[in-house]
């Protein structure tokens, strides 16, 4: 019996950058909880970006955003801070990128120097944010730091650069242009099993959606993985079984299976 679901935003359930959900998830996840069911959003995104897209369900779901680093339910909550000094190390280096831009983001607020980045995910994702002079100033009470660029972070940055840094940090590609950063150890995986621990739920209860680097922790910790057919091919090896792509619901579909009994 499924007892916990998991699912990512970007790229998954919805196009990247937007806040349009079909509302047919909502129903869904009412009835899901009446089953329940605890259902979380996990996502690299800020914690008020989550409440917009769930909105009319909010009270209903567990937020896991900036990739696992903050979790907020009814029952808990929790935000997982990195060191500033090793915060401050990875910008300073991050800044030598050409047309790399720095998002440091603390709990449910986020700080930029470019007003582009900022236009983009205050006005596309619904982020609380500020324009700051330099965003190394806001390091203590960072627990996520972000490298947007505008062609592809993962390919601007370089492999050398992520492996090196990996070993510091929890350093992972979360979409096409972005790289998000956090304390090792602590992922969207780490989020979900704390979770899985306290209510003593086990991988073969539980469902998982991903489709991005970023998801491959979260989807390891359940039996019952599904990869988008947009992913990644990496998160597609990782997954167990594949749905159909963001545009096609395929997320939905699965859930309206585990409301059928189809899967369980």
């Amino acid at each position: 019996m499924i007892k916990l679901i998991a699912t990512d935003i970007d790229g998954t359930l919805l196009e990247e950058g937007t806040l349009n959900l079909n509302p047919e998830y909502y129903d869904v996840i009412r009835e899901l909880r009446k089953r329940g069911v605890l259902v979380a959003a996990a996502s690299g995104r800020q914690r008020s970006s989550i409440e917009k897209v769930f909105r009319p369900v909010i009270d209903d779901i567990i937020a896991i955003s900036e990739n696992g680093t903050c979790i907020y339910s009814k029952q808990y909550q929790h935000v997982d801070k990195m060191q500033p000094e090793i915060v401050r190390a990875f910008i300073e280096e991050a800044r030598q990128y050409p047309g790399c831009e720095i998002v440091v983001n603390q709990d449910n607020m986020s700080y930029f120097e470019n007003d582009g980045i900022k236009m983009q995910l205050v006005d596309h994702y619904g982020y609380r944010g500020e324009m700051v002079d330099d965003v190394c100033a806001y390091a203590d009470g960072a627990c996520k730091v972000s490298v947007y660029h505008h062609r592809c972070a993962e390919e601007i940055l370089g492999q050398d650069f992520l492996e090196r840094w990996n070993r510091v940090i929890h350093a992972v590609v979360s979409g096409e242009k972005w790289i998000d950063c956090s304390n090792k150890g602590v992922t969207k995986g780490s989020a979900l099993k704390h979770f899985q621990d306290a209510y003593g739920i086990t991988p073969d209860e539980t469902l998982a959606f991903g489709d991005n680097l970023n998801d491959i922790e979260m989807l390891n910790c359940a039996s019952h993985s599904f990869a988008v057919a947009n992913a990644r091919e990496e998160v597609k090896q990782a997954a167990n079984f594949l749905t159909a792509s963001n545009k096609e619901d395929g997320v939905l579909q699965v859930l309206k299976a585990v409301l059928r009994g189809e899967l369980c």
